[in-house]
């Protein structure tokens, strides 16, 4: 699948290199001709050229490191020097400055190339690089704009080329399939990054309503997309404001925006407003905001993208205590950013640099030639990016350093401090543990102050009120103002007493007729009575029906058979009918019924089923099944097990008529051990979270009555599994030392029943759903209490002592995994039992010997068996697998297994 996945993308890829090269974008004029070893110069396009596949790995000096550094130089007008003066530092060796890395005579190459912000761009740069460049590509530093690093990766991943990009953030970048060897030194745009921020801020301060307003770009619009699947309160109003053909804000959609706020119904309103868009957009918006005198007490909660941006010099609009506050990437201020700054510095006043360095409060040129600070976009991450990628290859012997998959293992397992802080990453390469710098605009016309830090999840960290000056409430407040306004009392009108008088004497003539029912129903019984003598006369006639219903119970079975053939060739359960429907509706007659029944009421003894049905969902076990021969290759014991789940308020047909997937993450809450899919052992657990059936929502199950509940009991791939202590920061599972794989499953305690997490999709299959109330039994709802009396009243077997039937024995489907390390011998017997130790150690000599000789020795033996293992001889047959009581007149056989777990 991975190589079908990759020769489509190249595919893909050669499509847009060939039209973008149209266009005359990848033509090149060499300087010389003269090419880097490994290459040649194509005299068509007058380019170097690798002289095979192997050129950018493997056919060049290993000591010397190729790095490529891609952003849009106009955006980064500063880029070009912080990237090679960070390069000449670390080619440094005796500077004091990371002299570890690298410091084995190996030379750091680097070279830049602008990539824009724009695909277009940068692809054709990254490539030029690798036909053209005539040196192979150890790595990339880039680009600064998701969009170009989203182009890049891809093409990049397929050869196994780190990219650490400095500041792109889009949450897509966090696939690990898509961008295998993508890294990054700040947060994704998600809960774990600058929308987990956002939300930690405004929970933080103790607010549940905010209200939205988003700008229409692509990326503020899944940055608010990404907003509300975050936050978990109330949304008092959202809208989005277009954005004109020539950049500019429609006045009339900001008026829209601004009038949806409900401000004349504080039941509802929020003072909060959270404002997702670029700053060029955003102050337009706030502008039009005051002018209108838009509820004057409004916090304004802003993102990245336009907080601690220069406003520029007409700020008379603003209000004198503007109160805006939002979060950026964290901005360091400890020893490790001084240094460098300072190291910076000196360079630039001995070498006379003349970069200019904009100022934020007055937005004009400096005239000094030096940095006074470090640009507050990306500058801090740029280097570390940097430091990151050649500590990651300086890891490495000079002969592994060509290859780039080790240097992405590397990289996953970098852990410094660097100028923007602690530096390490999570498994999906994106910032590990991100912060954020909470700002405040606290006066008007001044520059924005960094009041605290905010780590998404970490409530009340980092952040005081007291620090924040909030708009017409001032400074130096004890507490953050309310996301809410005070609503007043409502006064009861007449209109509500006269309702409230005709309601009474409703439920005065409700009463009357509930009694006179009473009195019907009375009646009824007493009617019932008689008809329950007819009942017994007719049982007679069953008696006489019972040969006949025989014959047909017969052909059931066959019938059973060939279905069960049938499911084989098609690799699916033994137990699924050929009915062609998703939920099955299993009865008391069957077997499975009772499996679960008895599965329910382990923890749950009060508890009764009024429906069962099974979930014979073609897609999703073909789905599991792949799950499950994955385990079997990588030789890891499947530890298959029956377990519960509820679905809250989830509607369980959205599992199982789901056609990819079933129990999905993208459906999973906060636990104690973090975001995943949760199976219990115990029903009483997840009882808990069990689903309330609607009466009207329904469609392909029957009305529900009062006080049923519905839960899956579904079958989970357990795995390879690690008990833990409760983590919520748990993302998925560690790994086990053993292996150098991850654990499958994560498993704990809670509620009092084991539980199982996983954090992927596809390992469960809801295998059956169950409808069941709790209390006294219904017997309307529940006819049989026992599963005896099922199949003598339903099967029709006689109950006459004197010719009382043998009912068939009970198969559970329930499954349990064995124990690990124990091969233990079982018969069936209304479950799988276990022989006694001397039948065991008889039947494993046995058994050894059988297979010792290739299956051609004797294949019988004979055992003990019975209550206390000593009431009958048996007669196992190694070759069928199938024991016969030889002492018993009617020679009972029973089905025998070898259990093993490895």
């Amino acid at each position: 699948m991975k190589v079908y996945h990759q020769v489509v993308l190249w595919a893909q890829i050669l499509s847009i290199i060939v039209c973008i090269d149209a266009h005359g974008l990848f033509s090149a004029t060499a300087p010389s001709t003269t090419c880097g070893y490994g290459t040649h110069l194509n005299n068509d396009t007058l380019a170097c050229q690798c002289n095979n596949a192997l050129c950018s790995t493997r056919e060049f000096n290993a000591s010397k490191v190729h790095i490529a550094g891609l952003f849009d130089e106009l955006g980064f007008d500063w880029g070009r020097e912080i990237f090679d003066f960070t390069i000449s530092l670390l080619n440094d060796h005796n500077n004091g400055w990371h002299d570890d890395i690298l410091n084995d005579g190996t030379e750091i190459i680097a070279t830049v190339a602008d990539a824009g912000c724009d695909p277009g761009i940068a692809v054709p740069a990254y490539w030029d690089l690798k036909t053209s460049w005539g040196q192979p590509l150890h790595g990339v530093i880039g680009c600064r704009c998701s969009g170009a690093s989203i182009a890049v990766s891809r093409i990049a991943g397929l050869e196994d080329i780190p990219v650490v990009s400095m500041s792109s953030s889009s949450a897509q970048l966090s696939d690990i399939i898509d961008f295998s060897s993508f890294f990054r030194l700040v947060g994704p745009d998600n809960s774990r990054g600058q929308v987990g921020a956002l939300v930690t801020l405004l929970q933080s301060f103790g607010w549940d309503r905010v209200s939205v307003i988003n700008t229409d770009t692509q990326y503020t619009k899944d940055l608010a997309t990404a907003f509300g699947n975050t936050w978990t309160g109330d949304i008092a109003h959202i809208h989005t404001v277009s954005i004109r053909p020539d950049g500019t804000v429609e006045d009339t959609s900001v008026d829209q925006a601004l009038d949806g706020v409900p401000v004349d119904d504080p039941r509802v309103n929020s003072r909060i407003i959270v404002l997702i868009a670029h700053h060029q957009h955003a102050y337009p918006i706030l502008q039009r905001a005051q002018q209108r005198n838009f509820q004057p007490d409004t916090v304004w909660v802003g993102a990245d993208a336009w907080t601690g941006q220069f406003f520029g010099s007409d700020t008379e609009w603003m209000p004198d205590i503007p109160g805006y506050i939002g979060v950026v990437p964290y901005r360091n201020n400890d020893s490790h950013l001084h240094d460098f700054l300072n190291r910076l510095q000196n360079h630039q006043k001995a070498t006379q640099t003349t970069t200019p360095s904009i100022s934020p409060a007055s937005g004009s040129a400096a005239e000094d030639t030096t940095f006074p600070s470090l640009p507050s976009y990306a500058a801090e991450t740029m280097v570390d990016s940097i430091v990151a990628l050649t500590m990651a290859i300086s890891s490495l012997n000079p002969g592994e350093r060509a290859d780039g998959k080790k240097i992405i293992t590397a990289l996953s397992q970098t852990n410094f401090t660097g100028v923007s802080g602690p530096v390490s990453f999570t498994p999906e390469g994106d910032r590990a543990n991100p912060r954020y710098s909470v700002l405040n605009l606290p006066t008007r016309g001044k520059e924005w102050e960094n009041v605290g830090f905010i780590t998404p999840g970490a409530i009340g960290e980092g952040v005081n009120a007291l620090d924040i000056c909030w708009a017409s409430i001032g400074c130096d407040q004890q507490e953050a103002p309310s996301d809410e306004y005070p609503v007043p009392p409502e006064k009861l009108q007449t209109w509500v007493i006269a309702v409230i008088t005709t309601i009474s004497l409703l439920v005065v003539a409700l009463a009357a007729k509930y009694w006179r029912s009473h009195e019907k129903k009375k009646r009824l019984k007493t009617n019932i009575s008689e008809m329950q003598k007819k009942m017994e006369a007719m049982k007679t006639i069953d008696t006489e029906l019972l040969d006949l219903d025989k014959q047909v119970e017969e052909a059931k079975r066959r019938q059973a058979s060939l279905i069960l053939q049938r499911a084989n060739l098609q690799e699916m359960p033994s137990t699924w009918s050929s009915s062609g429907e998703t939920l099955v509706e299993v009865t008391p007659d069957d077997d499975q019924y009772w499996s679960v029944h008895d599965k329910l009421k382990e923890t749950m003894s009060n508890a009764w089923m009024s429906k069962v049905w099974r979930v014979q969902n073609t897609s999703l076990w073909t789905y599991y099944s792949f799950h499950k021969d994955r385990l079997t290759m990588i030789d890891i014991d499947h530890n298959e097990r029956h377990v519960w789940h509820g679905t809250s308020s989830l509607d369980p047909s959205i599992i199982y008529n789901d056609q990819q997937d079933g129990f999905m993450m993208q459906f999973s809450n906060m636990g104690f051990w973090g975001r995943g899919i949760y199976f219990a052992n115990n029903s009483s657990y997840s009882d808990s979270y069990s689903y309330k059936p609607s009466e009207n929502t329904q469609s392909d199950r029957p009305r529900s009555n009062k006080g049923e509940r519905e839960m899956f009991l579904a079958k989970l791939l357990v795995g390879n599994e690690i008990k833990l202590n409760r983590n919520m920061r748990l993302t998925v599972p560690p790994t086990d030392a053993k292996s150098g794989l991850k654990y499958n499953t994560v498993t704990g305690k809670t509620g009092g029943s084991q539980v199982w997490i996983v954090y992927e999709n596809g390992r469960a299959y809801p295998d059956y759903l169950i409808r069941y109330y709790k209390g006294k039994r219904d017997p309307k709802r529940t006819p049989f209490e026992t599963r005896e009396e099922a199949m003598r009243r339903t099967k029709r077997y006689s109950n006459n002592p004197k010719t009382k039937d043998v009912l068939p024995e009970f198969k559970s489907i329930i499954a349990v995994p064995a124990p690990k390390g124990v091969v233990t011998w079982e018969y069936y017997d209304n479950g799988w039992k276990p022989y006694g130790n001397t039948a065991q150690d008889a039947l494993e000599t046995a058994y050894q010997s059988f297979v010792g000789t290739s299956n051609t020795g004797n294949h019988k033996v004979q055992v003990l068996g019975g209550k206390n293992y000593n009431e009958w001889t048996y007669e196992v047959d190694l070759m069928t697998f199938v024991q016969t009581n030889i002492e018993h007149s009617a020679h009972t056989k029973r089905d025998v297994r070898r259990n093993t777990s490895l």
